[in-house]
């Protein structure tokens, strides 16, 4: 029975690491409010995270990583990415298996050589899995039902359609859920991505893009992991935030103008010069604590 328990909270944490929380509450209403949406792309999440786990126990990864649901989270994306891209079929949900078993071996290679992969293999798999689906018209792409609206309020329409939209959903109902998930774990997190989704949507509205695809978090909901990712009680941290969120933005209009897929490639490319650049901030701090020692 414990051993089951900690399998349950195991998974949930993949869900919940989706947005940077090793909280299985977090997972739990992540899924939740995926299968108010979708309830095929909630089994389809639940699938794709059992499977990254099962393949870090049986290739005996870390008990660390596995238990903070490091190999959950890019397979759970995959699974609900592809749910969300194409009608389920047999070769579909082989695809989410293969896909988390993979991203679950890029998760590993990224941990031993310490490369800051956040999201990246759950890019690179489902990119490659879209191209070659279309290319050889292997499936039919799926088309989004009407989903279910809470009555919108403006002022928080766009930073809940970015919440929701972080795991391909569409409702404000669902932003909120995520929304309250990451709020429960850690609240300056969760505010700071709200803040970033309303900043994102400012630049695409100054940029003139469609109004439909602003309020519904299209140009925003990177930034919401930006605002996660970069969090904290620095001041520092609010202008890590705004910077990452203005170059993820940016990016995300440029490839969305060009008809390239984004996916979470904006936030992972804004999040590469953030890490450079704390690195260089921090050994700047080091040298000037040096000079301080030696006066």
């Amino acid at each position: 029975m414990k051993n089951i328990k900690t399998l349950v909270e195991t998974v949930l944490k993949g869900i919940g690491q989706i947005m940077l929380q090793e909280s299985a509450w977090t997972g739990l209403l992540f899924l939740i409010a995926i299968c108010y949406d979708s309830l095929l792309m909630g089994v389809a999440a639940l699938v794709s995270a059992i499977i990254g786990t099962a393949t870090a126990k049986v290739l005996k990864f870390s008990d660390e990583n596995i238990n903070a649901g490091l190999y959950g989270f890019n397979a759970t994306l995959i699974g609900v990415g592809l749910a969300f891209f194409f009608q389920t079929s047999p070769l579909i949900w082989f695809l989410i298996a293969v896909g988390s078993i993979v991203s679950t071996l890029l998760m590993e290679f990224s941990i031993r050589k310490k490369i800051p992969f956040f999201t990246f293999p759950f890019i690179v798999i489902t990119v490659v899995a879209i191209l070659t689906i279309q290319h050889f018209g292997l499936a039919t792409a799926r088309i989004p039902g009407v989903n279910k609206e809470l009555p919108e309020l403006e002022v928080f329409e766009v930073a809940a359609h970015a919440y929701s939209e972080v795991i391909f959903q569409g409702t404000i109902a669902a932003g909120l859920l995520f929304f309250v998930g990451v709020f429960l774990n850690n609240p300056t997190a969760a505010l700071y991505g709200f803040v970033a989704a309303i900043i994102a949507g400012a630049i695409a509205h100054f940029n003139q893009d469609s109004v439909k695809l602003i309020e519904d978090g299209m140009f925003s909901f990177n930034a919401v992991l930006c605002g996660i990712a970069c969090s904290g009680t620095r001041r520092r941290d609010g202008l890590y935030v705004l910077l990452s969120t203005v170059i993820a933005t940016c990016f995300d209009i440029f490839m969305m103008h060009n008809g390239w897929i984004t996916l979470t490639f904006p936030f992972v490319l804004s999040m590469w010069v953030i890490v450079s650049l704390k690195k260089i901030v921090g050994q700047f701090e080091n040298k000037m604590a040096i000079v301080e020692e030696n006066k």
